[in-house]
């Protein structure tokens, strides 16, 4: 709790927060109150009475204008925050919390295995992820095996995209983890520890793990901050998250439509306008998913430089209570560690 305190006196950590706290409960907000409903604007005309067609643009249609079959852009983004943003946390989870134990179990007990496990996660950092996740998902999510033509996605489709998602980071995050504990673990002050006769249980429990946490954070924001860049470059390939349908767009052709109005997903739908007279359509969801980034950069910065000063403190002051301890020993229980 003092570390969150501390963090919360940083304009940037604070701001990353609210923003993205904020807007996650807004949206959670508009589904419960009004069942995630997206408004359609009515048909309009210009001033010969000759009618326009959609989308509509912010000055016609305010705040951000409509999509092209003639939905409310604003709140489309506003019930698709909450998927948006609860997916690449729930993805981050996935990538970090199963390496927590992977790492330090292998750290202590299986240190023969991290050479070759490394090698591994090495290897997928030279192949591109977001074509091994487009390879794996592709005939989950657009035409293929378990896709039905107007049928709202699957339960299994949903958990094979979080799995493929988070799968394929297990294994470099377990390495990462583990090269953390073993740092911690070479301190001085925890040689200490285990001359005082401390087991492996204790030393991680008691000296690693108030040195382990606040990087686990650093590495659970970094996670979000990828997963929400592969999500995009996903949406933009079709590959959508809740699940995506057909729907004849404005030019006649039929294009993909995330049924979740996720960020991912209709950053995809629209990309295509960057190269017409709609242009703004796609820079919206592109500006937000930015803004999040931003957010949690701010967030995971902010959370750096605190440790930087914090993390100091905290090793003097293991060192000093190690250093007590061993004061408390009577001579003869010294001399039997040295012969030991």
């Amino acid at each position: 709790m003092s570390m969150i305190k501390q963090l919360f006196k940083y304009k940037l950590f604070l701001f990353g927060a609210v923003l993205i706290g904020g807007t996650f409960l807004a949206s959670l907000f508009y589904l419960v109150f009004f069942n995630d409903q997206i408004p359609s604007s009515p048909l309009l005309y210009d001033e010969n009475g000759r009618p326009l067609h959609a989308p509509y643009s912010g000055s016609v249609y305010p705040p951000f204008g409509t999509d092209e079959f003639g939905r409310d852009i604003a709140i489309v983004m506003l019930v698709g925050a909450k998927y948006t943003i609860g997916a690449a946390f729930l993805i981050s989870l996935l990538r970090v919390v199963p390496a927590i134990f992977i790492g330090i179990f292998m750290q202590f007990y299986l240190k023969g295995i991290k050479r070759p496990l490394k090698s591994i996660a090495d290897s997928l950092t030279y192949f591109p992820i977001t074509l091994l996740a487009f390879l794996l998902l592709n005939w989950v999510s657009l035409r293929g095996v378990l896709y039905e033509e107007g049928a709202p996605p699957s339960s299994i489709q949903i958990i094979i995209y979080v799995a493929v998602l988070s799968l394929i980071f297990i294994p470099l995050n377990s390495v990462l983890i583990a090269n953390e504990v073993e740092l911690i673990y070479n301190k001085e002050f925890i040689a200490c520890s285990r001359t005082l006769g401390a087991g492996k249980w204790r030393i991680i429990t008691k000296h690693i793990r108030p040195f382990l946490v606040p990087q686990l954070w650093i590495i659970l924001i970094r996670e979000f901050i990828q997963t929400l860049i592969l999500m995009s470059h996903l949406g933009i390939l079709s590959i959508f998250i809740g699940g995506v349908v057909f729907k004849e767009n404005l030019f006649g052709n039929m294009e993909p439509v995330s049924l979740s109005s996720e960020w991912a997903g209709t950053l995809g739908m629209w990309w295509g306008y960057l190269w017409t007279s709609y242009p703004w359509i796609a820079f919206i969801p592109i500006g937000l998913i930015t803004l999040l980034i931003l957010a949690a950069k701010g967030m995971l910065d902010s959370l750096e430089h605190m440790l930087a000063t914090e993390q100091p403190v905290q090793v003097e002051r293991a060192k000093k209570e190690d250093d007590a301890s061993m004061a408390k020993l009577a001579p003869f229980q010294l001399l039997r560690m040295r012969d030991d």
